[in-house]
């Protein structure tokens, strides 16, 4: 077991110079968390790195199949929840397994409410829904311009075995 070196810290008591004051014990600093991100809880969930097919004339956000299968296999009403507001959207289960999406129009909507641009990282976190639900309920992280420019052409967006770590 190491101790600390208590003639530092008599030092620094003895003697409050600018110099070396900084070696005083100080409490660690506290850090304000960023209330957009947040750890992932466990629940299933997808990432997608935004490109011209989710924001451009189509507004198209597909729900990855290993997600789907475990939705309804019918059209029922879709929440996101974004910085503490809610959008109302109609989520596209009967589309066939690897077609299940969030209607384009209401998609659209939260696209232009929060700016979203080519190049944007997604975090879509299934908070409420399962195969039997009459609704779904999405929480979303949006990294805006921070997504590493290097890694959005290999981004797949919609392979939950395959997540990306920013450190």
């Amino acid at each position: 077991m190491k101790f600390p070196d208590l003639r530092r810290f008599r030092r620094c008591q003895m003697d409050p110079s600018p110099s070396i004051v900084d070696c005083r014990m100080k409490k660690p600093a506290v850090h304000q968390r960023d209330p957009d991100f947040w750890p992932l809880s466990g629940k299933p969930y997808f990432y997608v790195v935004l490109r011209n097919s989710h924001l451009g004339k189509t507004y198209r956000m597909t729900i990855p199949r290993n997600l789907a299968e475990k939705l309804p296999v019918a059209r029922i009403r879709a929440k996101i929840v974004y910085r503490g507001k809610v959008w109302d959207l109609l989520y596209l289960g009967d589309q066939g397994i690897t077609n299940c999406r969030l209607e384009n129009q209401t998609w659209a909507k939260f696209v232009t409410d929060n700016n979203l641009e080519v190049g944007d990282a997604c975090v879509f976190e299934l908070m409420e829904g399962n195969s039997n639900s009459k609704s779904i309920k999405f929480k979303l992280q949006i990294l805006k311009d921070e997504f590493p420019t290097e890694l959005v052409e290999k981004a797949e967006g919609g392979n939950v075995n395959n997540p990306i770590s920013i450190d």
